[in-house]
Parts: structure tokens; C-alpha cells; sequence
């Protein structure tokens, strides 16, 4: 598989119900899992060129441990067994927040899974991911809503990356083999008050103070021209990219 992008049955997409498991599965061949059809495609398909592993319960609080153990460990331990000869998973840069939750130790166990279990294993630890089948989240709501009512705070901090661009980062890594970790970030976080201000939008604040970690993408910058963008720039990107 060095050197060529595989397509077609020998790709496998997790998540492809929504957000960058959609988008991808959406914009490739592929076989794309779902709940619906995790079991068919464990049955039918003993072998993948590259699994592209999206799926994640990211659920901050639960009831229901053994449910989120299901949906973030377990299968990610059994798509590392079917036989494949690359693997990428997308983690997320909340592993290097300092307050422990749900999220991120489950996200730091499947990590640990697909380097210890996984063949040719790239971990992606991406920033917030923007994108037309992203959920509506904050940004959305200041972009699209008339006056919007957020829980956050206007000093809170995000960090943006587009769907497209992982898509391509991806696309670049399985053709060159690399592995290991990739922080995928922007070159500089924003606050939310900087993103209403530029857009000229009136936004009702909230007392919830979230930061995104700074995090230096200077190696991303070698092998990504992308990774030059700010999250602003990244913003004013996904505004002009074509919608579903």
C-alpha cells in the first residue's frame, strides 16, 4: 500500500452516521460501520488496506460506563484484530487537558489500544472539527443564529480544523506510510468574543470559561501547507466551502 491511497472494499470508515466519519465516508469508496451494520460488515470483511477509525462515544458523563467501554474500547480493540495493514484513529488534543473526565481517559485507553494492537498505527489529535456535517455547536450558532444564547463564556478558547483537511492529511499519510502521533491543529486558538466580533454578531455569553491547550503545530506545518491557517482562517474557509 506505500506510495497509493487504497479505495473501494480495502478502506473501512467507523462513524459514518455523522461528523468526519460522515464526511469521509461520504467523499471516498469505501465500507462505511455504522451501528446499524457493524455486524454484517465484522462478518463479511476479514481484511482492510486502512481503517479509518472515527467512531467515538464522547459523552462527558454517563450512567451507563459500560456502554461508553463498548463503544470506545471494545471496538476499537476489535477493529485492530480484523487483519489490516494500516491504521489511523482520531483522537482528539483534550488528552492534553490538565483535568481528567470520561472523554479523556477513554480516548488515552483507545490510544494505547491502537499502538500496542494496531498494524502501522497514526493516532490524529485533532483540535475542533469544523465542517459541513458537523453538529451545531457554538460556532455554528454565533455564524447562523440572530442574537445566540451561549453557555460559554466570550473568553472562552477554541481551536478549529477543517474536515477537508484531515480528509487530506489522511489521504497524504496512507500513501507515505507515516505513524505515530499527529497533533492536527490550527496555528493559533481564538476566543469566541473575537469570532463575534469579526462577524459583526451581537452573542448572549454565558459563565462557562473553556480553553482549548495551546499547542505548537510547527511539525504538522512541514508535511501540511494547511496547518498555516489560524483558526480564524480556517473559520472563513468553512464559510465558503460548498454545503450539504
Amino acid at each position: 500500500m506505500i506510495g497509493t491511497m487504497p479505495s473501494g472494499n480495502s478502506i473501512l470508515v467507523t462513524g459514518a452516521n455523522s461528523g468526519l466519519g460522515k464526511y469521509i465516508a461520504d467523499s471516498i469508496d469505501c465500507v462505511a460501520l455504522t451501528r446499524a451494520n457493524a455486524e454484517s460488515v465484522f462478518r463479511k470483511h476479514k481484511h482492510f488496506d486502512l481503517i479509518i477509525h472515527c467512531a467515538f462515544n464522547s459523552s462527558k458523563k454517563t450512567n451507563n460506563y459500560y456502554k461508553v467501554l463498548q463503544d470506545n474500547i471494545f471496538l476499537t480493540k476489535r477493529l485492530c484484530s480484523l487483519s489490516h495493514d494500516k491504521f489511523i484513529f482520531l483522537s482528539s488534543i483534550d488528552v492534553y487537558r490538565e483535568e481528567d473526565s470520561l472523554y479523556k481517559t477513554t480516548k488515552l485507553m483507545a490510544e494505547s489500544i491502537v499502538k500496542n494492537v494496531a498494524t502501522s498505527p497514526l493516532i490524529i489529535r485533532a483540535s475542533a472539527i469544523i465542517g459541513p456535517t458537523m453538529r451545531k455547536n457554538s460556532l455554528l450558532k454565533i455564524l447562523e443564529d440572530d442574537s445566540p444564547s451561549l453557555s460559554l463564556s466570550e473568553n472562552s478558547t477554541f481551536n478549529y480544523v477543517l474536515q477537508s483537511d484531515i480528509l487530506s492529511m489522511i489521504q497524504v499519510s496512507a500513501k507515505n506510510s507515516y505513524s505515530g502521533i499527529i497533533d492536527f491543529v490550527a496555528s493559533r486558538n481564538i476566543r469566541l468574543k473575537d469570532i463575534a466580533n469579526h462577524f459583526s454578531k451581537t452573542v448572549n455569553f454565558g459563565d462557562y470559561f473553556y480553553e482549548t491547550p495551546i499547542i505548537s503545530n510547527r511539525n504538522l506545518q512541514e508535511k501540511f501547507p494547511t496547518a498555516w491557517y489560524t483558526s480564524l482562517g480556517n473559520i472563513e474557509r468553512f464559510i465558503k466551502e460548498p454545503k450539504e
